[in-house]
C-alpha cells in the first residue's frame, strides 16, 4: 500500500517530470489569429462552452487550434474530438485538423488508425482520441483533460450530459477540464439555446479573417466567392448556415408549434391534477415524459422528462422513474410500439405497470399530438429541454426536389416525441374502444 508521504512523493515526481516534458516541447507557433466570438470561445475556461454561428465562420479551427496547443503545452494531457457519428470525423474535422494544423504544425506528431484514425500522439505523451457518440470505444472509457464535439447541434441533450461526466477534474493534467463543442444553428427550441450550465457565444463570417479583412472590414475577394455559395442557398439551409439563424427544418412535422405558446414556465402541477407517464422503453436513449392534466382549462401539460442511455437495465430505468415520481399519483404508465413486448414485461416486474399504446400506426399517433398543440392543448414546461429540442427538428425526408416524404428523418432520435405520442395516443383514445371512467374524458 502506497503511504500517504509516498504518495505526495509519486505525485510531486509525476508533476517535476511533466514540467520538464513542457519545457523540452516547444509549442509551435502558427500563423492563425482569431476573433469575435471564436476568439472568446477558445480563451473562456467555463466548464461548458460553444461557440455557434453559420457555416464558414472559422469556428471549428478555432477550437482545435485551442486542442494542438494544449496538448504541447500540457505534456501527457488526454484530450478528445466527438462528432454524433464516427464515421462522419475522418472527411470533416480531422480532415481539417490534418491539413491546418498536423501537417504544417505539428512537428512530432503520430496519427494511429491508417485510413480510420483512432488517436494522435504528441512528443510529451498528450494524446487526442477520436470518436463518435455512436461507436466511442476508448474514446470516453476514461478520464478526459477535454473533450471538443464538432458540429454540436447533432446531439441530443442527453448525448451532452453523458460527455459531462469524463471531464470531472479526476487524474486531470489540465487545470480547467472542460466540454465544449461548435454548433451551426438548429431549430429555435433546439436545447443549445436554453442550457443553464452552458457558456454560449456566437460566431459570425466577420471572425473568419479570410471572409473578412480584420484591418479594413472589407468583404474580401474570397469571402465573396465562399459567401456566394452560401448565400445560394435555399430554406432552411439558407436562414441556419448564411444567415446564421435557428430556424425551422424543412419538412417539419410540428409546424404548428409556437414557442411563444407551447412552451410555458415550469411549474409544479397541483396535487388533484391527474397525472399519467409516457415512456419509449428501448433503443439508444429510454426516455419518459410526465403529463398532467389541467381540468378547469382543459390542457394536457408536459412538466418532467427522464432520459438516460440505454446502458442501464430496465430494472434500473423502473427505479429511477418511480423515484422521480414519489408522491405522486401516476394514473397509468403507457409506452413501446408492439415488437416491444418483452420490455413491457420487465418494466411490468420492476414495478411500472407498462400498458401498450392503442395506436401502432406512428403517423396515426403524430396526428394526435399535431391536434392537441393547434388546439392549444397541449403545453410543455421550459424544464422539458429534450423534448422541446426535438420537438423542433422533427421532420420528414425530403426528396432532391424538396418534396417532403412520408418517412421521418433520423427517427431513431427522437425517443422524447415517441414516449409523448404512446401517451397521447392512450389518452385521446376513443370512449367508444374503451369503455372505463377516465379523469381524461374531457380531453378526449
Amino acid at each position: 500500500m502506497i503511504t500517504s508521504a509516498s504518495s505526495r512523493l509519486l505525485v510531486a515526481e509525476r508533476a517535476t517530470k511533466r514540467l520538464k516534458l513542457a519545457k523540452a516541447a516547444k509549442v509551435p507557433s502558427t500563423p492563425y489569429q482569431f476573433y469575435g466570438g471564436n476568439l472568446q470561445a477558445k480563451l473562456c475556461l467555463d466548464p461548458e462552452v460553444i461557440v455557434a454561428g453559420p457555416a464558414d465562420t472559422g469556428k471549428t479551427l478555432a477550437l482545435l487550434h485551442k486542442l494542438h496547443i494544449l496538448a504541447y503545452e500540457y505534456p501527457g494531457c488526454q484530450l478528445a474530438i466527438i462528432r454524433k457519428r464516427k464515421s462522419d470525423i475522418v472527411g470533416s474535422v480531422f480532415r481539417t485538423f490534418k491539413r491546418d494544423l498536423l501537417d504544417p504544425y505539428g512537428p512530432g506528431t503520430k496519427i494511429y488508425g491508417g485510413e480510420h484514425p483512432q488517436w494522435i500522439d504528441y512528443p510529451g505523451g498528450a494524446r487526442i482520441w477520436m470518436g463518435g457518440m455512436d461507436d466511442p470505444g476508448k474514446t470516453l472509457s476514461s478520464e478526459r483533460d477535454l473533450i471538443y464535439c464538432n458540429q454540436t447541434e447533432e446531439l441530443s441533450l442527453s448525448d451532452w450530459e453523458y460527455l459531462t461526466r469524463p471531464v470531472t477534474g479526476r487524474g486531470a493534467v489540465i487545470p480547467h477540464t472542460q466540454l465544449i463543442g461548435d454548433a451551426n444553428p438548429g431549430p429555435p427550441t433546439h436545447w443549445i439555446r436554453s442550457r443553464q450550465a452552458l457558456t454560449l457565444f456566437e460566431s459570425t463570417h466577420r471572425d473568419n479573417p479570410q471572409i473578412y479583412d480584420p484591418d479594413t472590414g472589407e468583404l474580401t475577394e474570397q469571402g465573396k466567392q465562399r459567401l456566394g455559395r452560401l448565400a445560394n442557398l435555399t430554406g432552411s439551409r439558407k436562414l441556419r448556415l448564411y444567415q446564421g439563424l435557428w430556424a425551422a427544418p424543412e419538412g417539419a412535422i410540428y409546424d404548428v408549434f409556437d414557442e411563444e405558446r407551447h412552451k410555458v414556465k415550469s411549474f409544479a402541477p397541483p396535487p388533484a391534477w391527474s397525472r399519467a407517464v409516457g415512456i419509449d422503453p428501448f433503443g439508444a436513449q429510454i426516455a419518459a415524459l410526465w403529463v398532467a392534466f389541467d381540468p378547469v382549462n382543459g390542457i394536457l401539460n408536459v412538466y418532467r422528462e427522464y432520459c438516460e442511455p440505454f446502458g442501464l437495465t430496465a430494472a434500473g430505468h423502473a427505479e429511477a422513474m418511480l423515484k422521480l415520481s414519489q408522491g405522486e399519483g401516476v394514473y397509468a404508465w403507457v409506452g413501446g410500439g408492439p415488437s416491444e413486448r418483452a420490455w413491457r414485461t420487465e418494466f411490468q416486474a420492476a414495478g411500472i405497470p407498462l400498458l401498450e399504446p392503442p395506436v401502432s400506426d406512428v403517423w396515426v399517433g403524430i396526428d394526435r399530438v399535431y391536434q392537441l398543440l393547434k388546439e392549444f392543448r397541449l403545453v410543455i414546461h421550459d424544464s422539458c429541454v429534450g423534448l422541446l429540442s426535438e420537438i423542433g427538428d422533427y421532420r420528414r425526408k425530403m426528396s432532391r426536389d424538396g418534396i417532403a416524404s412520408e418517412n421521418i428523418e433520423n427517427k431513431e432520435r427522437y425517443h422524447h416525441l415517441d414516449a409523448l405520442r404512446y401517451i397521447v395516443a392512450w389518452l385521446v383514445e376513443p370512449a367508444e374502444q374503451e369503455q372505463v371512467w377516465s379523469p381524461w374524458q374531457s380531453i378526449r
